[in-house]
């Protein structure tokens, strides 16, 4: 029975113990819980970020590749055109039926014509997909500084410095900022 009460006895203390420890901790670092805080806050938004950042990387991608072949019937249609041009060219020189020349001519004109349009839409396309490049690229900046400030953050917890922490809120915030205005504008 002496057993048991000694080990009541210590278990007691160790909890005691343990109980004043928390409430020194509590009372030393209170900050320490809205730097958790945050820093979930900042990981959250940072990864909506991340996916933000990857949609525009792909859509760039995507109509880069799209203006891309756009360019490739554009030059398509310009020797098309002109093969028909020399066909006609040609044929006049054989006195061959003028209606046929005519017809040659009219297609030639009408690729000619559907190569402009071709170009515009290459062009539109260019521009879009650098437009998603940009939006990117500002994603991309967002997730870095949201990363800079969680390991702000985790410094700041380590070395239990809420000077350190206040600086990954100022970056985390204007990060988030940032987020918000580009998501809105996109």
């Amino acid at each position: 029975m002496e057993e048991t009460e000694i080990g009541e006895v210590g278990v007691d203390k160790q909890a005691e113990a343990a109980h004043e420890k928390a409430q020194e901790e509590k009372h030393r670092a209170p900050w320490l819980r809205g730097l958790a805080v945050s820093s979930a806050c900042f990981a959250v938004i940072a990864a909506l970020a991340s996916l933000k950042s990857g949609h525009s990387a792909n859509e760039a991608l995507l109509m880069q590749s799209q203006a891309t072949d756009a360019w490739a019937y554009y030059q398509a249609k310009g020797n098309k055109a002109a093969t028909i041009a020399a066909e006609a060219e040609i044929l006049s020189e054989l006195h061959v039926d003028p209606t046929r020349l005519a017809k040659l001519r009219d297609d030639a004109d009408r690729d000619l014509r559907k190569q402009e349009e071709i170009r515009e839409e290459a062009r539109r396309l260019e521009k879009e997909s650098k437009e998603e490049l940009t939006r990117h690229e500002w994603f991309a900046g967002t997730v870095t500084l949201l990363q800079v400030s969680i390991g702000l953050s985790a410094i700041g917890a380590l070395i239990e410095s809420r000077k350190v922490w206040l600086a990954s809120m100022v970056a985390g915030g204007l990060a988030a900022a940032v987020f918000i205005v580009r998501w809105l504008m996109s």
